[in-house]
């Protein structure tokens, strides 16, 4: 089962062929994961316990049912399968950790990029409120506007109504 990837090209522009290619790679890590399914949207609340129990104690566990295989049957316990999750949860713990040092990478990277730019941007538009007082700065009027309604209501807070018969 693959990763659903949506891209909207109306708000994002045209992806780089480089950026295609790294999600193909990221999807391509889901075709490795054995019976994969993707978590539920109410998260992980009825399986959290299951990552407090040490690797020991379910290794301590398949070792007793190998023992005395008649303690493993009413619980279904497989020794070999047990071993099998132990193992390809510790591979896939490395996976994971790469994947969340990638991701907040990318957002650091992402954040550090637009901060340039907003700090650049926010000049712009000081200076442009700043020309519009001048005769020449007329034809920026239009822009200010459309600037200051991106930025919308910051800093000024509207006078709430007191309900009727109440004094303010």
């Amino acid at each position: 089962m693959s990763m659903q990837t949506t891209t909207d090209n109306a708000d994002t522009g045209e992806l780089d062929p480089r950026i295609h290619r790294a999600i193909a790679q990221i999807e391509g890590v889901y075709e490795i994961l054995p019976e994969f399914i993707p978590t539920p949207a109410e998260g992980l609340t009825p399986m959290r316990t299951a990552g407090t129990i040490p690797q020991e104690f379910l290794e301590a566990s398949a070792a007793a049912v190998e023992y005395d295989p008649s303690i493993g049957v009413p619980a279904g316990l497989d020794p070999a399968r047990t071993r099998e999750v132990i193992y390809r949860n510790l591979r896939f713990e490395a996976v994971a950790n790469a994947a969340e040092a990638l991701a907040r990478d990318i957002r650091y990277n992402m954040l550090r990029e637009r901060w340039d730019v907003m700090q650049q941007a926010l000049q712009v538009y000081g200076i442009a409120k700043a020309s519009i007082r001048n005769p020449r700065g007329a034809a920026l009027i239009a822009h200010v506007r459309a600037m200051k309604a991106a930025l919308g209501p910051r800093g000024r807070r509207r006078k709430v109504a007191a309900p009727e018969g109440e004094n303010p």
